[in-house]
C-alpha cells in the first residue's frame, strides 16, 4: 500500500468514528481546538494525519482508537513532512539513550544556568550583544550535553533551562536580524522544551516560531505551528498564551484571506484577553517566553514578506474587513495592547513607527505619515532598531510613494538612514 493511501485511510477511518458518535465537524473542531476546515483536510487526505491528530479525536470522543495509532506508528516520520522540516521531530517522541551515556549537571552548574536566564531577560533588550554572548556561549558548551538526555523526570531541570537560554538567544537573534540563528535558537529551544514534558513551555517557544514562519511569507505553515502549540497546551494554557496563539492563527487566516476564520480567532483572542485582564500574571517561563515574543515582534525584523507596498494588499484587506463588521474587535486585532512588561522596553519612537505601519496595512498613508512624522524630526541621527523600523516604513510604503505626505517622509527617511 502507498503512504498516501494509507494517510487517507487513517483520515477515513477518523471521520467514520467521529459521525457514529453524532458530532459535526464544527463540533469536533470545538473540542479539540483545531479548525473545521483543517479537520476537514485531515478527513479527506489532504493533509496528513499523525499522532497527536488521533489523539485529539480520542479525547473528544472518548474512545481509543488504537488501530490508527498502530497505522501511523509505521509511518510516524514520513508523515511528518507537511511540517517544517526544522519543527518536524517535535511530535516524534525523544531518542532514547542508555543510562551510561547521560551526562549529568552538578546543582550548582544549574542554578549558574538560571541566573544566567534571569540576568539575560532582564537586559536582552538593552545591553546590545554582551547578554547574547553570554547565552550563546553557554550554548555552545552545553547544548550536546543537553541533546542526550531524555529522561525529563530526572533532567527537567536541565532540559527546561536549556530551553529558555535557547528561547532567549532566538529573541535577542531576531532582534539584531540574524534571522538563520534565530529560527536555529527557536527549533532547539522547542526541542528541549518538548523532551522535557513541558508542553506549556514548548507552545509559548512555538509562537516564536510562529511568527518567524509569517514574517518569511509561509503563512501555511505558520497556521499549522500555531495550531500545534494550541493543541499541545489545551489543558495548561495561561491567558496570555492563549492570547498570543489566537492572534497568531488570526494573522494567518488574515493572510490566506480566510476571512470567516480570521474573525472567529480574533473574538477567541478578544475573550483571552478579558480573561488575562482579571488574571495576576505569574514570573511564569511560558509568560516570560511570551513577552520576549511579544517584543520581538514590535522590534524584529518585518521586511523580507511579503514584499515592499504587499502588506497593504494581502493583510489589510482583513483588517478594514472587520472594521467595516466588528469595530468592536478592531483593537484587539490590531494588535495595540500589549503585556505590560512589553512597554517598558518599546520606545515611543519604536511605538510610533509600529503604529505608522499599521495605517499602512490598513491603507491610511496620510495617518501613517502623520504617525512617523515626530520620529523623524527628533533631535540628532536615529540609530539602532529605530533605523531598522524606519527602513522597513520606507520599503513598506512604496505602494503610497505618489502620495505627497508619504512622499516627503519617504524623502526625509531616505536622508536620514539611507535604506537599502
Amino acid at each position: 500500500m502507498k503512504e498516501g493511501s494509507a494517510i487517507s485511510e487513517v483520515g477515513s477511518a477518523l471521520r467514520v468514528a467521529r459521525t457514529a458518535a453524532g458530532i459535526s465537524l464544527q463540533g469536533m473542531a470545538a473540542r479539540t481546538n483545531y479548525s473545521k476546515p483543517y479537520l476537514g483536510q485531515l478527513e479527506t487526505g489532504a493533509r496528513a494525519v499523525r499522532a497527536e491528530h488521533v489523539a485529539a479525536y480520542e479525547s473528544a470522543l472518548g474512545m481509543p482508537l488504537a488501530h490508527l495509532r498502530v497505522r501511523l506508528t509505521v509511518e510516524s516520520v514520513s508523515e511528518l513532512d507537511d511540517l517544517p522540516s526544522q519543527l518536524s521531530s517535535l511530535l516524534l517522541p525523544p531518542v532514547a539513550h542508555t543510562r551510561a551515556r547521560h551526562p549529568t549537571f552538578a546543582v550548582t552548574e544549574l542554578a549558574a544556568a538560571e541566573q544566567l536566564a534571569a540576568w539575560a531577560r532582564s537586559r536582552q533588550w538593552g545591553d546590545g550583544q554582551t547578554p547574547r554572548r553570554a547565552v550563546t556561549a553557554w550554548l555552545a558548551a552545553n547544548l550536546s550535553r543537553l541533546q542526550q538526555l531524555s529522561d525529563s523526570n530526572r533532567y527537567g531541570r536541565a532540559l527546561r533551562v536549556g530551553a529558555e537560554l535557547a528561547d532567549i538567544a532566538a529573541a535577542m537573534s531576531w532582534d539584531v536580524e540574524d534571522i538563520t540563528a534565530a529560527r536555529r535558537y527557536s527549533v532547539v529551544a522547542a526541542r528541549l522544551a518538548h523532551a522535557a514534558g513541558d508542553s506549556l513551555l514548548t507552545a509559548a517557544i512555538l509562537t516564536e516560531s510562529t511568527w518567524q514562519l509569517l514574517d518569511s511569507g509561509r503563512p501555511a505553515e505558520g497556521l499549522e505551528i500555531a495550531q500545534l502549540a494550541q493543541y499541545l497546551a489545551r489543558r495548561t494554557a495561561t491567558p496570555l498564551l492563549r492570547v498570543a496563539l489566537a492572534e497568531l492563527e488570526a494573522y494567518a487566516h488574515g493572510i490566506l484571506g480566510e476571512q470567516a476564520a480570521f474573525q472567529r480567532a480574533i473574538v477567541v483572542a478578544a475573550e483571552c484577553r478579558c480573561e488575562a485582564a482579571e488574571t495576576a500574571a505569574g514570573d511564569r517561563a511560558a509568560d516570560r517566553s511570551l513577552t520576549a515574543a511579544t517584543i520581538g515582534m514590535l522590534l524584529g525584523p518585518r521586511r523580507d514578506w511579503p514584499g515592499p507596498g504587499q502588506q497593504w494588499r494581502l493583510l489589510g484587506k482583513s483588517y478594514r474587513q472587520l472594521i467595516a463588521t466588528r469595530p468592536d474587535l478592531a483593537r484587539i486585532a490590531f494588535g495595540d495592547v500589549h503585556p505590560p512588561v512589553a512597554q517598558e522596553f518599546v520606545t515611543p519612537a519604536m511605538a510610533a513607527i509600529s503604529s505608522a505601519r499599521l495605517q499602512l496595512m490598513l491603507g491610511e498613508p496620510e495617518h501613517a505619515a502623520e504617525q512617523v512624522g515626530p520620529v523623524l524630526s527628533l533631535d540628532g541621527r536615529p540609530t539602532g532598531r529605530t533605523v531598522a523600523r524606519l527602513s522597513d516604513f520606507w520599503h513598506e510604503s512604496v505602494e503610497f510613494a505618489t502620495v505627497p505626505a508619504v512622499g516627503e517622509v519617504r524623502t526625509t527617511i531616505r536622508e536620514l538612514v539611507a535604506p537599502a
